[in-house]
C-alpha cells in the first residue's frame, strides 16, 4: 500500500503545475456544490432525531399555546392601571405598524365585538347551559308583574347610552338567559388571579397587564424570528423610556427563548472556534518555526469539510447551521492526521520511508 501512495506522490511532484490547477479546480467544484446546501436555524435539529423526538416536535409545532409570546406590562411605584392601559394601547399600535409581517393576531384588548360574539355563541348553545333553576326563573318571570318589570328594565337600557350596543342582545334575549349562562362559565375558570378592566386582562392586584401575540412563523424558524424579536425589543425599549416612571414591559415565550438560545449557541461557537484556531496556529508556528506550515495543516481539514457538505447536499435539502457549527469541535481531530504526517516528515525527510512508516498504522 505504501508503494501506491509513493507512486502517486512522485507522479504529482513531477507535474506540480497541473497538480495545483487540479486542486484549485477540485476545491472550486466542491465549494460550488457546498453552497447549494440550504441552512436552517432550527435549534431542535441539534437533538438526535428519533421517532419520539419527531412526534414531540410535531406536537409542539401544532399546539396553539406553545408559540405564543406574552407581553407582561408591569406598573412601577408611580404607575397605576390607567398608565398600563395607555402603555398597552401604544405597544399594540406599534406592533401593528412595525411587526404586521410577523404577527397573525394580538390578543390583548377585548372589544365590544368580542363581547357580542361571546353572547351570540352562548345564546346559540343556550340549551347546553340551562339547568333546572333557569327553567324555574322563566316560570317566575312569565308572571304578569315580573314580566312588566323585565320589560321596564329593558326599556331603560335601550334609552340609555349603552342601548346602542345592547339593543341587539335585548331583542334576541329579552329575559337575559345568555348572561345567566355566562355567569356559569365563571365556575370553569382555573384561578381568580385575573380580572378584565376596561377591556384588558389584568392581574387581581391591577399591577400587571398581559398581552398575547400569535406569531406567523413557527418557533424553530429562529433565523427569521431573530428579526422579529429584535423589533419587539426595540419597541419595548422605546416605550420603557417613554414610560420610565410609570410602567415597564418584558417578553416571554418559546419564540423569544428559541432566538436567545440560538444566538447564544452561535456566539459560543464563534468564540470557541476563534480561540481554538488562534491557539492552534500559535502553537504550530512556534513548534515548526514556519508560517506556511499551519496553512498546509488546515488544507486537509478544509477539503474534508467541503467534501462532507457536498455529500450532505446530495442526500439532504437542508441542514441546521447550528449543528454544523457544533461540528467544528472535530477541528482538532482532523488536524491530527496532518500533524501525524508532518511530525514523521520532520524526523525523517525521506518521503518513501515516510509513507512506509505511516501507511500501515493509518
Amino acid at each position: 500500500m505504501n508503494n501506491i501512495f509513493f507512486r502517486i506522490y512522485s507522479s504529482l511532484k513531477n507535474r506540480k503545475l497541473y497538480t495545483i490547477g487540479f486542486l484549485l479546480l477540485l476545491f472550486s467544484i466542491l465549494l460550488f456544490f457546498a453552497t447549494k446546501l440550504n441552512f436552517e436555524e432550527d435549534i431542535s435539529k441539534i437533538i438526535p432525531q428519533s421517532k419520539e423526538t419527531q412526534t414531540l416536535n410535531k406536537v409542539l409545532n401544532n399546539t396553539d399555546f406553545s408559540d405564543k409570546i406574552i407581553i407582561n406590562i408591569s406598573a412601577k411605584d408611580n404607575g397605576n392601571s390607567d398608565d398600563l392601559i395607555t402603555y398597552a394601547e401604544e405597544i399594540i399600535d406599534s406592533l401593528k405598524t412595525h411587526c404586521s409581517d410577523y404577527i397573525l393576531n394580538i390578543q390583548g384588548e377585548i372589544s365590544d365585538d368580542d363581547m357580542v360574539n361571546t353572547l351570540d355563541f352562548v345564546y346559540n348553545n343556550l340549551p347546553l347551559f340551562m339547568e333546572e333553576e333557569d327553567y324555574q326563573y322563566l316560570k317566575k318571570v312569565a308572571l304578569t308583574d315580573s314580566l312588566e318589570s323585565v320589560v321596564n328594565n329593558n326599556y331603560k337600557t335601550l334609552i340609555s347610552p349603552t342601548g346602542f350596543i345592547a339593543k341587539k342582545t335585548i331583542r334576541k334575549d329579552p329575559f337575559g338567559l345568555s348572561f345567566r349562562a355566562i355567569k356559569k362559565l365563571e365556575d370553569l375558570k382555573l384561578t381568580d388571579n385575573f380580572d378584565i378592566y376596561n377591556g384588558f386582562l389584568f392581574t387581581k392586584d391591577k399591577n400587571n397587564l398581559l398581552i398575547f401575540i400569535k406569531p406567523k412563523l413557527p418557533t424553530n424558524e429562529t433565523d427569521a424570528n431573530t428579526v422579529f424579536v429584535n423589533k419587539l425589543y426595540s419597541i419595548s425599549d422605546a416605550l420603557n423610556e417613554k414610560f420610565k416612571k410609570t410602567a415597564n414591559s418584558e417578553y416571554y415565550g418559546s419564540t423569544v427563548i428559541a432566538v436567545a438560545n440560538a444566538n447564544q449557541i452561535k456566539k459560543d461557537i464563534k468564540y470557541t472556534v476563534s480561540i481554538a484556531l488562534f491557539v492552534l496556529i500559535a502553537i504550530l508556528i512556534f513548534f515548526y518555526r514556519k508560517l506556511l506550515v499551519p496553512i498546509l495543516l488546515f488544507v486537509p481539514t478544509v477539503f474534508g469539510a467541503l467534501m462532507a457538505m457536498v455529500s450532505l447536499s446530495l442526500i439532504r435539502d437542508e441542514i441546521s447551521a447550528i449543528s454544523l457549527g457544533i461540528g467544528s469541535v472535530l477541528l482538532g481531530i482532523t488536524l491530527d492526521y496532518s500533524l501525524h504526517i508532518l511530525t514523521h516528515y520532520r524526523n525523517n525527510s525521506n518521503v518513501k520511508q515516510l509513507y512506509k512508516d505511516v501507511t500501515k498504522p493509518i
